[in-house]
């Protein structure tokens, strides 16, 4: 377990890193992550190793492995798709994976066996999809094959 001081210094960098500043005249926040992002090329990866406190933060409070995965996918999306120019500062704005993250590791405390079980629930429901979107990405190359074939023939 965590003291109420670590959970504050992990809400403090989400807070950071994800809604720090706002837009005048609106409720949209953003961090320096979107921010980073503006830096060709290395912004979104310096972004990636400063959210890889929360992971390697829920490690030593001896989180199960499906908890660590969730965090892991969490900053992964945000890296693949922040990557993108401008669409992925408009998307990091939106995702606030280290935000995300810190919530993990405030439920970690206070109810592990609840939050490992969700876990896995939707690491199970992310590969089930990843694998219909690979099989149905197959049958769709497979039929327009068939149909290239059937008009040369």
């Amino acid at each position: 377990m965590y003291s109420k001081k670590e959970k504050s210094r992990s809400q403090q960098l989400a807070d950071i890193l994800d809604q720090k500043f706002s837009i005048p005249g609106s409720d949209i926040k953003f961090g320096i992550d979107p921010i980073l992002g503006l830096l060709p090329g290395i912004g979104d990866w310096v972004g990636g190793v400063l959210s890889l406190y929360f992971p390697i933060h829920a490690v030593m409070l001896g989180a199960r492995v499906s908890i660590l995965l969730r965090m892991f996918l969490y900053i992964l999306v945000d890296i693949i798709i922040g990557a993108l120019p401008l669409l992925g500062e408009i998307f990091d704005v939106a995702w606030k994976a280290n935000l995300r993250n810190a919530e993990l590791l405030e439920q970690l405390q206070q109810n592990p066996d609840e939050l490992a079980t969700e876990s896995k629930i939707l690491l199970w429901g992310l590969l089930i999809l990843f694998i219909t979107v690979i099989l149905g990405f197959l049958w769709l190359i497979g039929w327009i094959l068939a149909q290239i074939v059937g008009a040369l023939l």
